[in-house]
């Protein structure tokens, strides 16, 4: 499992505490989800009939979460992490 993100050293997410996937674990992980959750309302009103132009906001947001998050993960790479970290 990777533990560091690909790009730079501060991991902006990491797994989720339920389910599987990542989920926002930093400050400027939880901004960049605002962002990407307002970008997306905006796009949604301004164009609905262009669902291309509706999916950048969220293409980016995956990819920012990819480059900048662990491996993902649920329940049981928290509990593997947690006994790594002791």
């Amino acid at each position: 499992m990777r533990t560091s993100p690909l790009v730079g050293t501060k991991a902006w997410f990491g797994p989720r505490r339920f389910g599987w996937g990542l989920g926002p674990r930093s400050p400027e992980g939880w901004i960049l989800t605002a962002l990407a959750v307002a970008t997306s309302m905006i796009a949604a009103i301004r164009w609905p009939n262009r669902p291309i132009i509706r999916s950048v906001p969220v293409v980016l947001y995956l990819l920012v979460a990819i480059l900048k998050g662990t491996s993902p993960g649920g329940p049981k790479e928290w509990r593997r992490l947690a006994s790594q970290a002791t």
